[in-house]
């Protein structure tokens, strides 16, 4: 069985850090969780403790980038002898079966870095990575997260009846231009792009743009490409907590004011 480090990255927003870790409780991959914290001033940390998880501070922040590249570290010198690396916001539910979806089209196609398909909110400004442009049928309820494993078993449902029939459009792992940085796998091959032994990602880019242009100067510029997976589905939060509350699957974030928490409870 393959062995995968997966790097949860924090910045306060205990809340969907808790969400996120119950989804990883429900898993039966082989998957190592280390957290990357960039400074949180909530409870965070504490919440990463009590779920035992190892957790990686900082004395001030860093930046999102500095994590990826702290990851990247674990992966590369830890000694773990990872088959691949993960690097996932804290804003995400992982099902059962994704993973595993992801590892299988590693195996079959020559990708570095493959990524998962997510809801159109989620996969924000790459739309073609949208869960919805692949399956009919799938929303609105691809957009609520109670059904994210719902989401996930019914991709296999159709992957099974796919096969049956001979089909392979549905099995196959499309090239992308594009991918959103909420979410993506890397194998061993990664490597070959580092910026310098303990870099992989340009530390120039620091909060934004950061997956494009290692997309675009790393990947595109060496006649490569990130993989999407059109069998693997996680849900991504991005940004709800500041624009909408969710019922047993969301919350509210710890950074709102209590005068948004209030007007958005109360619809306004």
């Amino acid at each position: 069985m393959c062995k995968i480090l997966l790097a949860i990255t924090t910045y306060n927003q205990s809340n969907y850090t808790r969400l996120c870790f119950d989804s990883l409780k429900k898993l039966d991959d082989d998957i190592e969780v280390i957290v990357i914290d960039d400074f949180s001033t909530d409870d965070t940390v504490d919440v990463c403790k009590e779920y035992g998880y190892e957790v990686e501070t900082r004395d001030e922040p860093m930046g999102l980038t500095h994590s990826w590249n702290s990851a990247y570290n674990s992966f590369k010198y830890d000694g773990g002898d990872f088959d691949y690396l993960i690097i996932a916001n804290n804003d995400i539910l992982i099902p059962k079966g994704a993973l595993g979806e992801l590892v299988k089209s590693f195996k079959q196609w020559p990708y570095s870095m493959i990524v998962p398909m997510s809801t159109t909110n989620g996969v924000g400004h790459n739309p073609t990575q949208s869960i919805e442009n692949y399956y009919q049928g799938m929303a609105p309820s691809c957009n609520d997260p109670k059904y994210y494993q719902e989401i996930q078993d019914r991709i296999l449902d159709v992957k099974e009846q796919t096969r049956k029939a001979n089909n392979l459009f549905m099995l196959d792992t499309t090239r992308m231009k594009m991918f959103n940085g909420f979410f993506f796998m890397m194998n061993k091959n990664i490597i070959k792009y580092e910026q310098n032994e303990t870099e992989l990602f340009d530390s120039n880019y620091n909060m934004t743009k950061n997956e494009d242009q290692f997309n675009w100067n790393s990947l595109i510029a060496n006649n490569d490409f990130a993989g999407l997976c059109k069998t693997s589905f996680v849900f991504h939060y991005k940004g709800v907590s500041t624009f909408k509350v969710f019922d047993n699957y969301g919350a509210i974030s710890n950074d709102v004011p209590e005068w948004k928490k209030q007007r958005e409870l109360k619809g306004g």
